[in-house]
């Protein structure tokens, strides 16, 4: 959304950026947060139900003001209960919402992942049902990736004939000011939330793995979250502090990538993901599992490789094989870039999604 927000301003295209937070007012806030916190202690999926429809009251509240003054609008909602709020403020037939699906399989799913909610739950079912309802409800779709639409059609089978496009994510060239190297002498990077579903752990255990072998190889790790603690201790207790660097959350994380030799990742499942987009932007080849969109992203072998999560030697196998080989690393490298400009540059992808949204 950041950066369809920059492309439309860079094109001179009006159009206004709609989030719960700008109908929020800090009592109001503290309030939330605070309820938040006391149900995560006493019924994780009453928090969850709080935290979806106290920004989706919030959002409404916006929305409905900023659609009452603009009777021929499109809006582009990123989330099933964002296209929910906006479909409750359309007044007339000119005012029409587009869903972006670049969540996985299903919200649900995301926050099962977390420990949130129980498979099967009454959230679950909340959850699972607004996203049937709504999503056949809109003016059409845009899937990040061509594995979305097809669980997405293979889940709710009336969105088979819903208007639909497969338009992938897409983000700037990196800035002048992010072209300087962060950090240097480092060989990995990864950037995401330290949470089970983002498998970091699986990262340590290929590093562990590789000084067992001899290789004392070094990661940057960006961003924070429940699993920081237990990575923390994971390093610690297999004499990997030194080598591991827990940089913390950090706004424009990217600029963190230059001057690694590979950006490594490691989630269980991906729509898409925007941060190997920002690797390619970098020239910095990945090495990330075949799962989900990732596929679509890069080809094994010419811009990254793809490792396996359930076969830990045969993922250090590639990652020692692919830096020790120097001239297939300089060729990935430029590949990588390739590919960024010529699938996933804010310029020409921006455009396609303006078009769709338009047409």
């Amino acid at each position: 959304m950041t950066e369809f927000d920059a492309y439309l301003s860079a094109v001179g295209h009006p159009h206004a950026f709609a989030t719960p937070f700008h109908a929020l007012g800090t009592p109001l806030l503290l309030l939330l947060i605070a309820l938040r916190r006391v149900l995560e202690k006493v019924c994780k999926p009453a928090a969850v139900w709080l935290y979806r429809y106290g920004h989706a009251f919030l959002l409404w509240c916006y929305l409905r003001h900023v659609m009452a003054k603009h009777d021929d609008c499109i809006v582009y909602a990123q989330c099933p209960m964002s296209a929910a709020m906006a479909l409750r403020c359309v007044r007339r037939p000119t005012q029409r919402v587009v869903q972006v699906v670049h969540f996985n399989v299903s919200q649900a799913d995301e926050w099962i992942g977390k420990g949130m909610i129980a498979p099967g739950g009454w959230m679950d079912r909340n959850i699972r049902h607004l996203e049937r309802e709504v999503l056949t409800r809109v003016n059409g779709l845009v899937c990040v990736s061509a594995f979305m639409k097809h669980e997405l059609v293979k889940s709710i089978p009336a969105l088979g004939g819903m208007r639909c496009a497969v338009i992938p994510n897409f983000v700037r060239p990196l800035g002048p000011d992010e072209r300087v190297e962060r950090v240097t002498g480092r060989d990995l990077v990864a950037i995401g939330t330290l949470e089970s579903r983002k498998n970091q752990r699986f990262l340590l255990e290929v590093l562990a793995l590789a000084k067992q072998r001899g290789r004392v190889l070094t990661l940057t790790m960006v961003g924070d979250g429940p699993d920081r603690a237990m990575l923390t201790q994971f390093a610690a207790h297999h004499g990997l502090s030194e080598q591991v660097h827990f940089e913390g959350f950090a706004p424009g994380a990217r600029a963190f990538i230059p001057g690694h030799c590979l950006f490594v990742h490691a989630a269980l499942m991906e729509s898409q993901g925007i941060v190997l987009l920002e690797s390619l932007s970098a020239g910095v080849p990945v090495l990330a599992p075949a799962v989900g969109g990732i596929v679509e992203v890069f080809e094994d072998g010419v811009e990254g490789r793809f490792w396996p999560l359930d076969d830990l030697q045969r993922a250090c196998d590639i990652l020692l094989a692919t830096l020790d080989d120097g001239e297939r690393l300089a060729a990935m490298r430029s590949a990588a870039l390739t590919r960024f400009q010529t699938h996933f540059e804010a310029a020409a992808v921006g455009q396609n999604l303006l078009s769709f949204l338009k047409g």
